[in-house]
C-alpha cells in the first residue's frame, strides 16, 4: 500500500516537472515576441535561426541584442533565486525565509550605493565597478551574519535573527547614502535598488551562468535537507551535521544570489514565492522540490518581466516592482497560515 502510494506520488511529481519544462520555453517565446516592436512567431523563428540580419534586420537586432539575452537572464536569475530560497528555507526550517534574509540584498544595495555616491559609475568601467562593489558587500553581509550566528551555535533561529540585524544595519547605510547623494546619483541609486532586467546583455549573461553553476552543488544536499526537517537531534542521529549543512547551504546560496543581484539589482519575493508554490504541488521532498522550485522561479521572473515590459508600453517598469506587487500578498498569506502542515 505504501509503495503504491509513493509510486503514484512520484509519477505526479514527474508529470508536474514535465509540464513546467514545457511551459518555460513557451513563456520565453511569448516574451521574445511581445513588446514595442511585435514580432510574429514565424519572424521570431527566422530571426532566431538566422546567423545574420539578412531576413529582417530590425527584428534580428531586437531579438539578438535585446530580447533573447533578457529572456535568458530572467530564466537563470529566477532559477537561482528560487533554488537559494528553497535551500535556505529547508536548512533553517522556516517557510518565510528568502535568499535576502542573510542580508545579501541589503549588503549588495549598500555596496552599489556606495560606489554610485563615490562617483565610480560616471566613467569608463563604472558600471562594472558598481557590480563588483555590490558583490563584495553582499558576501561581507553574509559572512557577518554567519559569524554572529556561529557565536550562538549556528541554530536556525540564530541565523535568521543575525540576518535580520545585518539587513537593518546595511539598510540604514543605504538610507544615509540616499540622504547625502546628489540628484542624479539619487536617481540612479533608486533605479538600481528596484531591480531591473533592462540592462541584460550577452556579456552580463556569462556571469549569470556562473551563478547557475554555483547552485549545482546545492542539489547534493537534498537528502540532508529532508533529514533536517525532522529537527537537529534527528538529523544528527542519521549522520547529518546540521551546523555544517547550514553553513554550506548559506555560503553557496549567498554566493549565487550575490552574482545575480550584481547583474539585476535586488529582485525580491521570487525566492519566497517559488519554493512555496513548488511545495504545494510536489510536497516537501527536496529531491523534487529543488528542481520544481527552479522551474517555477524561472517562470515567475520571466512572466513578471513580460508584464513589466508590456503593461505600460512604451514605458517599462522595473521588474522588482511587479514581483513585489504579487509577492507581498503571498507573504502576508504565508505569515497568517504558517503551521507545521506547510512542511508535509
Amino acid at each position: 500500500m505504501l509503495a503504491s502510494g509513493y509510486t503514484r506520488m512520484s509519477k505526479r511529481r514527474v508529470f508536474v516537472l514535465m509540464l513546467l519544462v514545457l511551459a518555460l520555453p513557451l513563456i520565453v517565446f511569448i516574451s521574445m515576441s511581445v513588446g514595442v516592436l511585435p514580432v510574429s512567431p514565424l519572424g521570431l523563428i527566422l530571426a532566431s535561426l538566422s546567423p545574420n540580419h539578412e531576413v529582417n534586420p530590425v527584428a534580428w537586432a531586437v531579438i539578438w541584442y535585446l530580447r533573447l539575452p533578457r529572456a535568458l537572464m530572467a530564466v537563470m536569475a529566477g532559477a537561482v533565486l528560487a533554488i537559494a530560497g528553497v535551500v535556505l528555507q529547508g536548512s533553517l526550517r522556516n517557510p518565510l525565509v528568502s535568499p535576502f534574509t542573510l542580508g545579501v540584498s541589503s549588503g549588495a544595495s549598500f555596496g552599489a550605493a556606495l560606489a554610485i555616491v563615490l562617483g565610480v559609475g560616471i566613467v569608463g568601467m563604472g558600471a562594472y565597478l558598481i557590480m563588483a562593489n555590490a558583490f563584495v558587500f553582499a558576501l561581507l553581509a553574509t559572512f557577518i551574519t554567519l559569524g554572529i550566528a556561529r557565536l550562538r551555535g549556528m541554530t536556525a533561529e540564530s541565523v535568521i535573527l543575525a540576518g535580520i540585524a545585518v539587513m537593518y544595519m546595511f539598510s540604514a547605510g543605504v538610507t544615509l547614502l540616499q540622504y547625502v547623494a546628489r540628484e542624479w546619483e539619487l536617481t540612479e541609486l533608486v533605479y538600481w535598488l528596484m531591480g531591473d532586467l533592462s540592462k541584460a546583455s550577452w556579456h552580463r549573461l556569462r556571469y549569470t551562468v556562473l551563478a547557475v553553476i554555483v547552485c549545482i552543488p546545492l542539489f547534493k544536499f537534498a537528502w540532508d535537507l529532508n533529514v533536517l526537517m525532522m529537527g537537529d537531534d534527528a538529523a544528527k542521529s542519521l549522520g547529518t551535521d546540521p551546523s555544517m549543512t547550514r553553513v554550506a547551504c548559506a555560503c553557496l546560496s549567498a554566493l549565487a544570489v550575490s552574482i545575480v543581484v550584481c547583474m539585476t539589482g535586488p529582485i525580491g519575493f521570487i525566492g519566497l514565492m517559488a519554493p512555496h508554490l513548488a511545495r504545494l504541488v510536489v510536497g516537501s521532498d527536496h529531491r523534487f522540490l529543488m528542481p520544481t522550485s527552479a522551474l517555477i522561479g524561472a517562470l515567475l521572473l520571466s512572466t513578471a518581466d513580460l508584464v513589466a515590459r508590456t503593461i505600460m508600453m512604451p514605458l517599462e517598469l522595473p521588474v522588482g516592482v511587479v514581483t513585489a506587487f504579487f509577492g507581498v500578498p503571498l507573504f502576508v498569506h504565508l505569515l497568517l497560515r504558517t503551521r507545521r502542515e506547510i512542511w508535509r
